[in-house]
């Protein structure tokens, strides 16, 4: 993430440059469908996007800082040098997405859908993934620490090296292919061998 400096603004009907750059979006912003447009080096703080509808918009070296995106859509977008942080993120679409040098630190995602993205350097920390769909991932250096996975679909994915054995793969339904090459620890392992309808004798 490179160091910027921004002025602040805000969300509103004015918003019309192809490229929003070096702003920072503090609190409560006004209604608006945000469409066709890429921000760039900006901050978003304390910002709810409730009342904010995304329609094809890219986010390059972005911060997004205790904010609620919850069941916003960000399919077939370009996700780059952007830090999700102490944000809520429950049931966000980032269906066939390209996530690049990217963070998620402490974010509450569950029923986040993922399938069919690209992610190419992403790290995932202290968050909760439950429930998520993570379906024919396309994964180039994906780094975990402390993520709850529990009742998540990860399937048809290539997550040879992966390590899995700092989070909660609880009742997670894998397919072969997932979890072939993925790392995790002994204990894992029993809950692993339950998942995939292995008894033990």
């Amino acid at each position: 993430m490179e160091k910027f400096y921004t002025t602040q603004g805000a969300l509103n009907e004015n918003l019309e440059e192809e490229t929003i750059s070096y702003r920072c979006f503090i609190g409560v912003q006004g209604n608006i469908c945000l469409k066709d447009v890429t921000f760039e080096n900006c901050v978003f703080k304390n910002v709810d996007f409730d009342n904010i509808c995304f329609e094809g918009v890219d986010f390059i070296n972005v911060i997004f800082e205790n904010c609620d995106l919850s069941n916003k859509n960000f399919n077939e977008r370009l996700i780059k040098k952007v830090i999700f942080k102490n944000s809520k993120l429950a049931g966000v679409y980032f269906i066939d997405c390209f996530i690049k040098d990217s963070v998620f630190d402490g974010v509450s995602a569950r029923y986040i859908n993922m399938s069919s993205a690209k992610i190419n350097n992403l790290k995932l920390v202290d968050s909760d993934f439950s429930e998520g769909s993570f379906i024919e991932l396309k994964v180039k250096n994906l780094e975990l620490n402390n993520v709850n996975f529990s009742n998540s679909e990860i399937i048809n994915s290539d997550l040879k090296g992966v390590d899995f054995s700092s989070c909660n793969i609880e009742f997670v339904k894998f397919d072969l292919k997932s979890v072939y090459g993925i790392i995790i620890d002994r204990f894992q392992s029993v809950e692993l061998v339950n998942l995939l309808g292995v008894i033990v004798k």
